[in-house]
């Protein structure tokens, strides 16, 4: 939940609205917050934390106030040329893009709109993170390198036995070690390109002899596999995964940072929590 809170800080949005149903939970230097707007961050991150969903929009209009106070600003050609640079991301003109906004349902100007907060809020949020940035030095890499050697093992290939059968029962039953007469079992080799990097993950992480979830098949049948070997086990050099480990460690050091820097907004603001109206 607090990555993707994160997430919406970076890349905002925001509505108010008023009334009896609607009614106004909190106020951050009298602005108000709403619980449509809490029930509209649950919705987006998927989450049924009120509390969660209360402190983002809480940091969220202390970071309004904050670009407000800052004079940060976003300029059309600004928005356009990141418009632009997504358009080329995505093969397609300009044009293009703005038809398949259309077509989602967004106005062109909402878009914009959206894209220039965005653009204000990593301005503001830029300067911050260049300071945590600084934090992630060499010597910091290789000791992430060195405490999490399994993190940068890879394989060529796993070898498992599948197991299948026609009920979630006699699978589970061959789980435990109990393999009935109509469960159909044979060993496989599954190369690693094979895989995506969750799956190719999850199997590096699991043990020789352990199971991975039970699945049931799109034709009906249950299915599981029992992972046997990892063939072709080797660490990939330092310098090959180098730049996988400092962005994991900015990222880090950008959330500490991040989490400093509201809390300091937080003790300047005069922050009003409000009851529900009865």
């Amino acid at each position: 939940m607090k990555k993707k809170l994160l997430s919406l800080l970076i890349f905002g949005f925001g509505a108010l609205y008023a009334n009896p149903v609607n009614w106004v939970v909190a106020k951050v230097n009298n602005e108000p917050i709403t619980n449509f707007e809490i029930q509209d961050i649950m919705k987006k991150t998927g989450s049924k934390n009120r509390t969660e969903a209360l402190e983002y929009l809480i940091n969220e209009k202390l970071q309004i106030a904050e670009i407000k106070k800052r004079d940060i600003t976003a300029s059309p050609y600004e928005v356009t040329r990141i418009m632009e640079d997504i358009a080329k991301r995505n093969n397609k003109t300009l044009e293009q893009l703005e038809a398949e906004i259309k077509k989602s349902g967004t106005s062109v100007e909402q878009f914009r709109s959206n894209l220039a907060n965005d653009i204000m809020q990593q301005k503001l949020l830029g300067s911050i993170f260049e300071k945590a940035d600084k934090r992630v030095t060499p010597e910091k890499v290789k000791e992430f390198y060195a405490k999490n050697p399994m993190a940068f093992t890879t394989y060529d290939s796993v070898t498992a036995t599948r197991f299948a059968a026609q009920t979630k029962k006699e699978i589970e039953d061959a789980v435990r070690g109990n393999v009935g007469m109509f469960v159909f079992s044979h060993q496989i080799n599954i190369p690693r390109s094979s895989l995506n990097e969750q799956t190719a993950f999850a199997f590096m992480n699991m043990r020789n002899g352990e199971f991975t979830p039970i699945m049931k098949h799109p034709e009906g049948f249950y299915e599981v596999l029992r992972i046997d070997s990892k063939n072709g086990l080797r660490s990939l050099p330092l310098e090959q995964v180098e730049d996988r480990i400092i962005r994991i460690l900015a990222e880090n050091e950008r959330r500490k940072e991040a989490d400093v820097y509201f809390e300091r907004l937080r003790a300047n603001a005069v922050i009003e929590m409000l009851e529900q109206p009865k």
